[in-house]
């Protein structure tokens, strides 16, 4: 049976994404799967730039990573347990998954895996400006996911489709 997959990370996470999540199954009476996503890109970017900068050596930096991998896992349990909880309390059905690696790579293996039939994210705000010079993992999930996302900032819910090319819009 087709699901809704809620995407959570310890850098995109907003309460909204959950409330929304859970309306969304308990109406269309799908099921959830709730993802945590570890972007292990992010720990090994702050694990680079402290060596870069000569604060650490590679051996404290690599054990900071693992450190950081750790911490980011028993958010990612505890956000979930939090979102199943909800789920049961309700009488829906929840399942729970943990992943470590890419984000866009691992919601895209995620969604294959588990006939996603929506998905849904979330993204800080930031300016326009700032996610092409810097790049957005989220925008990067919209070019490529196989499914209609919902992406849930602090200001908005955008809803992107997909289109007959395969490409997505608002």
């Amino acid at each position: 049976m087709a699901c809704l997959m809620l995407v959570l990370s310890p850098t995109r996470h907003n309460p909204k994404s959950v409330d929304l999540a859970i309306s969304l199954v308990q109406s269309t009476k799908r099921p959830l799967l709730a993802v945590f996503i570890i972007d292990t890109k992010v720990a090994d970017a702050i694990s680079d730039r402290i060596v870069d900068i000569g604060f650490l050596g590679n051996k404290v930096s690599g054990q900071l990573e693992d450190a950081i991998l750790r911490e980011y896992e028993e958010r990612g349990r505890s956000e979930l347990d939090e979102v199943k909880e909800r789920a049961q309390a309700l009488g829906l059905e929840c399942e729970l998954l943990i992943r470590r690696g890419d984000f866009v790579a691992e919601c895209l293996r995620i969604a294959k895996e588990n006939q996603v039939e929506d998905m849904i994210v979330s993204r800080a705000d930031r300016s326009g400006v700032s996610r092409k010079l810097f790049g957005s993992a989220v925008n990067e999930l919209l070019e490529a996911a196989p499914c209609p996302v919902m992406v849930v900032s602090d200001s908005s819910v955008e809803n992107h489709t997909v289109q007959s090319n395969g490409s997505q819009s608002a």
